[in-house]
C-alpha cells in the first residue's frame, strides 16, 4: 500500500516537473479562498444591424486552462503553418487538439484534473465558471459543426479541397477561440466571442473505409 502511495506521488511529481506551469500557486490560492469568476458567451452576430445574436450551430464547449506558454507557442506554428498548403490546414485542427488532450493529460498526472473545468454553453451561448483560482488562464473555445461532403449545400470549392482521393465521408467545421484572462479574488473575468472574432478556423476529416476510390 506504501509503494502503491509512493508511485503514484512520484507519478505526479514526475508529471508537473514536465509541465511549463506550476500548479502550487493555483492549488493555493483555491485553498484559501483566492478565487473568482470566468464567463462569456459565445454566439454568432444578427446579419442585420438591429437584429438579435444568433446561436452557433453544433457543439460549442469551452475549457479553462492554466496559462501555458508551450501550448501557445505550438498552437501559433499550426496557425502558421496552416496558411503553407491545404494539408496542413488539414492537419493544423487535430494537432491543436492533441496537443491540449496531452496538456490536459499531464495536469491530470500532475493530481490537478480540477484545473482544466469544462462547460457546454446555454441555449444562448452563455457560459460560467465559479470558483476559479486566482492566476493566469486560457479560455478555449471549440465549436464543431458536421459538414456532409455529398450534400449540395458544400461549395464545389469545399468538395475539391477536402474529398482526398474519394474517401472522405464528411469533416467538422471547427472555429476556435483563445483568450488569456487574469483571475483576481471575488473578480470576474469576461470574455465576448462571437462568429467574427474567432482565432482559427479549420477542419477535422471524417473518413469512411468503404469508399471507393
Amino acid at each position: 500500500m506504501i509503494a502503491a502511495v509512493l508511485v503514484a506521488v512520484a507519478l505526479a511529481a514526475g508529471a508537473e516537473a514536465a509541465l511549463d506551469v506550476g500548479v502550487a500557486p493555483y492549488r493555493e490560492a483555491a485553498q484559501t479562498g483566492q478565487v473568482g469568476v470566468v464567463a462569456g458567451r459565445v454566439y454568432a452576430e444578427s446579419a442585420t444591424p438591429t437584429g438579435p445574436p444568433q446561436r452557433l450551430p453544433g457543439i460549442v464547449t469551452v475549457t479553462l486552462l492554466p496559462r501555458s506558454q508551450a501550448l501557445l507557442t505550438s498552437w501559433e506554428r499550426f496557425k502558421d503553418d496552416s496558411r503553407g498548403s491545404s494539408k496542413a490546414f488539414v492537419a493544423a485542427a487535430p494537432a491543436m487538439r492533441k496537443t491540449q488532450e496531452s496538456y490536459e493529460r499531464e495536469l491530470l498526472l500532475a493530481g490537478a484534473p480540477d484545473l482544466a473545468p469544462r462547460v457546454a454553453v446555454g441555449a444562448d451561448g452563455a457560459f460560467r465558471i465559479a470558483d476559479v483560482p486566482a492566476g493566469a488562464w486560457l479560455v478555449v473555445v471549440w465549436q464543431s459543426a458536421p459538414v456532409d461532403v455529398s450534400s449540395p449545400k458544400v461549395r464545389g470549392r469545399e468538395r475539391h479541397l477536402y474529398q482526398l482521393e474519394g474517401r472522405l465521408t464528411g469533416y467538422q467545421a471547427v472555429t476556435i477561440w483563445l483568450r488569456e484572462v487574469t483571475v483576481g479574488r471575488g473578480e470576474t473575468a469576461t470574455v465576448d466571442l462571437n462568429d467574427r472574432n474567432e482565432w482559427f478556423r479549420g477542419v477535422i476529416e471524417e473518413k469512411g473505409l468503404n469508399t471507393v476510390r
